[in-house]
């Protein structure tokens, strides 16, 4: 009615029913005029119970109603509900009679304003972010020329005919090792984590396509799935990841070490072309031959011009014992210049050198010279000495005061001051002389003088 629950209980004393009675009766009620809806609100109290159903109380600003969301569908819910989130909760209202309260019992849940499977793959791929299974310094480039492809995708998909033909197109001697998985639905996530780990444990691989064709966001889900990213994280080959169409972004591009746009795309980017290979390879061998050509041209001509200047062994050997000649006759000139320099040498310095005795003879006879002419020198000089010394002892004995007191002459002494006598005014009256004669002497005294 409208939505509207119609309960009336009626009874009397008479007819007394129990509270389980009463409990039932409301169930019951609610079970007959109440199915499923969905309601609106912020979650509240949020808790994960041991058995992995989940409890919160979902309330608005005037009501509150305690909801649980037993394990099945809680393991289908794509986001983490926390508290403080605005869900949209689609469920039956029931009482739960141990306690007779009102519980909604929640069967789908999703974010209010973003959808469920949106906000799960936010919060998966902050949460695998953080964990650096997104960190580019472990991406792992591609080999250039694998010989083996490991793909991992539906089996008669559009996606694998697809890039079987790409990769037989580019390069037909290639191996391709199809490992086939569900890729959408219940399930898939496993079976595609599955295939890598089996296409690992096989190592026969050099490269991994993991991926499918294009589809819904319901539809590519499976790649969103956590399983799939640490299956694509542990994978000891290199994967490329190929989900969808070019705008499609899924959790395993982020985790692979390459993304491609399409599967299409992901065959044309692990496999060169073999005809452009082999078209760049006649290419490069034809540099590499012109290049070889020039090179060779210049060695020939560097081998000609080398050859021009070496001349034959026997000219050379010829010039050289020339040469060789023509050194020793002036090695020969110059020992014969020098021998003949050094004998007159010998002889001028034999001219010079005399004889020790005669030496000693020579000067045994200067000594005996110059000891002669030093004694007649000195007999000469002796005697003049004695003639000189004679010459002045006659000189000086002609001045000699005595023989001039010889003469008659005699010499006074003023005994007063002790000094001769030259003229009368040295004397007064009185003073006592002293007169020396020739010889012998006198005393006498002044009594007059006259000057």
């Amino acid at each position: 009615m409208g939505g509207q629950l119609d309960l009336s209980i009626r009874g009397n004393r008479s007819g007394l029913i129990s509270v389980s009675d009463l409990v039932r009766m409301v169930r019951d009620a609610l079970d007959a005029k109440l199915g499923e809806h969905w309601v609106v609100g912020e979650i509240s109290n949020a808790r994960l119970a041991p058995s992995n159903h989940f409890y919160f109380t979902l309330k608005d600003s005037r009501s509150a109603i305690n909801v649980v969301m037993f394990k099945s569908a809680f393991n289908r819910m794509r986001f983490k509900a926390v508290d403080g989130m605005e869900v949209i909760v689609r469920g039956r209202v029931q009482i739960f009679e141990q306690r007779g309260a009102l519980q909604l019992y929640a069967e789908e849940m999703e974010p209010r304003g973003v959808g469920a499977l949106q906000a799960a793959f936010e919060q998966l791929k902050r949460r695998l972010e953080a964990e650096g299974l997104f960190d580019r310094a472990r991406k792992r480039a591609m080999p250039y020329l694998p010989r083996r492809i490991g793909i991992v995708t539906a089996r008669g998909g559009a996606g694998l005919r697809d890039m079987l033909r790409i990769l037989f197109d580019r390069f037909p001697k290639l191996q391709v090792i199809f490992r086939p998985a569900k890729v959408q639905g219940d399930g898939s996530a496993q079976e595609i984590a599955d295939a890598i780990a089996d296409l690992n444990r096989d190592g026969r691989a050099e490269v991994l396509i993991v991926g499918r064709g294009g589809g819904s966001l319901e539809d590519l889900w499976a790649f969103n799935e956590e399983i799939v990213a640490r299956a694509i994280f542990r994978s000891a080959i290199p994967v490329i990841s190929a989900v969808g169409h070019e705008v499609d972004y899924t959790i395993a591009d982020f985790v692979a070490d390459l993304r491609a746009p399409t599967p299409t795309a992901a065959a044309q980017m692990v496999v060169p072309s073999l005809v452009e290979l082999t078209e760049r390879v006649a290419s490069l061998g034809a540099s590499l031959a012109s290049v070889m050509q020039r090179e060779l041209s210049g060695r020939r001509e560097s081998i000609d011009d080398l050859a021009a200047r070496i001349r034959h062994p026997g000219v050379a050997i010829a010039e050289a014992r020339e040469r060789l000649a023509g050194i020793e006759g002036e090695l020969a000139d110059a020992v014969s210049s020098r021998i003949a320099e050094r004998r007159r040498t010998i002889r001028e310095l034999r001219l010079r050198l005399r004889s020790p005795d005669a030496m000693v003879r020579e000067m045994r006879l200067a000594t005996s010279r110059l000891g002669n002419s030093l004694v007649h020198g000195t007999l000469s000089a002796l005697e003049g000495r004695r003639r000189q010394l004679g010459a002045l002892a006659g000189r000086l004995d002609a001045l000699s005061p005595l023989k001039v007191l010889d003469r008659g002459y005699a010499v006074v002494i003023n005994k007063t001051n002790s000094r001769a006598v030259l003229d009368a005014a040295m004397v007064k009256p009185g003073d006592e002389l002293d007169i020396r004669l020739a010889r012998g002497r006198l005393g006498a005294r002044a009594i007059a003088r006259a000057i």
